[in-house]
């Protein structure tokens, strides 16, 4: 499976969630999973790998939050993106950050950014009888295969959530989890989301 990821810390990076199923259901070991890194300004691509899945979510619907947070094994020589707090208003514009492959070349790609608009998320009751505190709508987002776990951030560049889901491309919408949840970098930055359970 291909998905996208965001580092968080020099050694760590968190996914959706449903990206590291496989290595969930045999036991969490995640030897087989790699995090690829584009060239930079001042550096070459990385391929860097997974040492451990240190926290993931026990999701079981697309109304649940969906993510994981991978201990790498070897510290990353780029700045990680840093985790925003507080309420993400209806409304605001945000960006999605995502490795993309190329539409006719599977093994060309590229790192795109989009601008979504946050919706009410009360437009998720008909499927949940009470819209979940921990989810967001994005709308104007169409969302392409290997965008889960996409990073969505603010105008000042935190990130305040990951893609885990999205509708057919002619609606252009897609699911957030927000964050932090309980999600801890390497500098102890962390949120705390007393309804939710993980492993």
């Amino acid at each position: 499976m291909r998905c996208t990821a965001a580092l968080i810390g020099p050694h760590t990076a968190v996914t959706a969630g449903h990206c590291v199923a496989w290595e969930l259901s045999i036991g969490g070991a995640c030897d087989d999973v790699w995090l690829g890194f584009a060239p930079i300004d001042d550096g070459p691509s990385e391929w860097v790998g997974c040492e451990r899945i240190t926290s993931v979510t026990t999701s079981s619907t697309l109304l649940s939050p969906d993510y994981a947070v991978l201990e790498l094994d070897a510290d990353v020589t780029r700045e990680p993106i840093p985790l925003g707090d507080g309420q993400v208003a209806s409304g605001e514009v945000v960006r999605m950050v995502s490795v993309t492959a190329d539409r006719f070349y599977d093994d060309v790609h590229s790192v795109r950014s989009r601008r979504c608009v946050v919706d009410d998320n009360r437009h998720l009751a008909p499927w949940s009888p009470v819209a979940p505190s921990s989810i967001r709508v994005l709308s104007s987002c169409p969302i392409r295969e290997g965008s889960s776990g996409a990073p969505v951030l603010d105008s000042a560049g935190r990130m305040r959530g990951l893609i885990h889901a999205g509708g057919p491309r002619y609606f252009a919408f897609g699911l957030m989890t927000l964050l932090p949840q309980p999600v801890e970098g390497d500098g102890g930055q962390h949120g705390h989301d007393p309804d939710h359970h993980h492993q």
